[in-house]
C-alpha cells in the first residue's frame, strides 16, 4: 500500500510531515518492538520519517500520555495490525477519539489498516476470541469514528480473505457462518464495510466523497 500512504502524506502538504505509528494494536506481542522498527523502516524506504508512539499496555500511564501527545501534535497517525479487541482495551477510558476526531475535522489524517481498521466503526468484530478461542460470535462496541462521516458502520477488513484453503476465512477470519450470525445482532441502522485485503478507503471529509484504491474493492 506504499502508493497510498504516499498519496495522503502528499496531500498534507509540503514535507516534512509529522507522522506517528500508534503501536497499541500489537502492544501484547513479545515482538512489538520489532514489529515498531520493521514499520519505521518501511515507510523510512517510502522517504516518509515516522516516529513511534509508544502505547502497548492500558496500565502504561506515562506512555499514554506521551503517546496522546505525540498523536495530537502529529499530522498523520498509522495504526495496524494486531488485535481490535486489545487496542480498544488499551484506550479505553482515555482522550485518544476526542483527539482523533480532532485531527480529522483539523486537516489530519488517520491511516488506520488491518485490526485497527476494525475498531472504527461502530462496532468492532473480536477476530482472536471468535476465531482463536471459539467465543460464540459477538461485538465490541468502536471507536465510532465514521460517525464524522455521518457513517454508522462496522468495518470488516480483510474481507477477501482467502489463507484458510480449504475452510472459509473471508470477512476477516469470521468466515461467512459467523458473519451471518454477527450481523443480525447489529442495529437495523447499521451497515458492515467490508474492505478487501491491499485495497485502501480513503474518505475525505471536505469533498464529502470516498475513493477505492488497491487490487480489490469495497462492500
Amino acid at each position: 500500500m506504499a502508493r497510498v500512504h504516499r498519496l495522503l502524506i502528499e496531500r498534507l502538504g509540503a514535507p516534512p510531515v509529522d507522522a506517528v505509528l500508534l503501536d497499541s494494536p500489537y502492544g501484547f506481542q513479545e515482538n512489538a518492538d520489532e514489529i515498531s522498527l520493521r514499520t519505521v523502516g518501511y515507510f523510512r524506504n517510502l522517504q516518509i520519517p515516522v516516529n513511534v508512539a509508544s502505547w502497548p499496555a492500558a496500565d502504561d500511564v506515562l506512555g499514554r500520555e506521551r503517546a496522546l501527545v505525540r498523536v495530537n501534535d502529529a499530522d498523520y497517525v498509522f495504526a495496524g495490525p494486531g488485535s481490535p479487541t486489545y487496542a480498544l482495551g488499551v484506550w479505553e477510558g482515555s482522550r485518544l477519539r476526542d483527539v482523533l476526531v480532532d485531527k480529522l475535522t483539523n486537516g489530519g489524517c488517520v491511516a488506520f489498516s488491518s485490526a485497527a481498521a476494525a475498531t472504527l466503526g461502530v462496532a468492532t468484530v473480536p477476530v482472536y476470541e471468535i476465531y482463536k478461542v471459539g467465543t460464540t460470535p459477538y461485538w465490541e462496541p468502536g471507536l465510532d469514528l465514521l460517525a464524522q462521516l455521518g457513517l454508522r458502520a462496522s468495518v470488516i477488513p480483510h474481507y477477501d480473505n482467502a489463507e484458510g484453503g480449504t475452510h472459509d476465512t473471508r470477512f476477516c477470519y469470521l468466515g461467512e457462518r459467523r458473519l451471518r450470525l454477527l450481523e443480525p445482532m447489529l442495529d437495523a441502522d447499521t451497515v458492515v464495510l467490508g474492505v478487501d485485503e491491499h485495497t485502501a478507503a480513503l474518505f475525505d471529509l471536505d469533498a464529502d466523497t470516498v475513493t477505492v484504491l488497491g487490487r480489490a474493492t469495497l462492500t
